[in-house]
């Protein structure tokens, strides 16, 4: 049970599509891309005349309404396309033997979620002129049920979309907040190499503050000293570490005391 949309069978409670249908007028020429048509019938006998089922159909006054072959048509327009002509509509017929509505749904649109719409529609028009008409109420609950099965995919079909965005973001979320982790790790440990540096170029700066405040003449002082302390002999790896001063620089102004006569070099 339930409805089928497209070209499918018609019959009761069964969605139509208007095809050769007698009143539903040509098609205008369209420069934008055409809607597609889908619709609900039911079989329904009228019990009213013209004029009353005219009566009952007053009260629906957004809509325009025509006497077609001991039948009224009924269209509501809700849009129109660029040439004026209506684009999203809705055309119910009100016949002797059946009430039709054939409705369009413009692309970009939810074929689904148009149809639930117009099923919500078309059972108010029903509802309007139900004193009018005799019709088995099976028909409805077609439709209804159909529509609930739709419904049911068209929301479990959202629902997967939007959970599967969700999976993707938790996912994503997750190997962010790994990587804020790691990148924190990081932080700590460079900062903590920072901090080792600093502390590393402070000690540098003040070794060579002192070397730079040794001049010459003050080093040539010590190392006389020095070869007084320890008579006549200089280590030079241990009156550099004792003085602070690099061996490469003892070693020069060992060589320039030397050369300018102030102390003799061994063999």
């Amino acid at each position: 049970m339930g409805t089928q949309q497209g070209g499918g069978q018609q019959g009761a409670g069964q969605p139509v599509q208007p095809g050769q249908q007698q009143g539903a007028g040509k098609k205008p020429e369209q420069r934008v891309e055409a809607p597609g048509v889908s619709g609900f019938r039911i079989h329904a006998d009228r019990k009213c005349d013209l004029a009353e089922l005219f009566n009952k159909l007053s009260v629906l006054n957004f809509m325009e309404f025509a006497e077609e072959k001991d039948s009224i048509v009924a269209i509501n327009v809700e849009s129109r396309d660029i040439q004026k002509s209506p684009y999203l509509f809705s055309i119910a017929y009100f016949k002797p033997n059946s009430i039709d509505l054939f409705y369009t749904y413009v692309p970009g649109m939810s074929p689904k979620k148009r149809r639930l719409e117009m099923l919500k529609y078309y059972l108010n028009l029903l509802t309007v002129v139900s004193p009018g008409y005799n019709f088995d109420i099976s028909q409805i609950f077609q439709l209804v049920e159909h529509a609930a099965n739709e419904m049911g995919e068209y929301v479990t079909s959202d629902y997967e979309r939007l959970f599967a965005a969700y999976d993707t973001i938790k996912t994503d979320l997750a190997s962010m907040q790994s990587k804020v982790s790691m990148l924190s790790d990081s932080n700590s440990k460079l900062s903590k190499q920072n901090h080792e540096l600093k502390e590393k170029n402070d000690e540098f700066t003040l070794k060579l503050k002192k070397l730079e405040v040794m001049s010459d003449e003050i080093l040539m002082l010590k190392m006389q000293e020095w070869l007084s302390d320890h008579k006549g002999e200089i280590n030079v790896s241990q009156f550099s570490k004792v003085h602070g001063v690099p061996e490469m620089r003892v070693e020069q102004i060992l060589n320039k005391m030397v050369m300018e006569g102030y102390i003799e070099e061994r063999h």
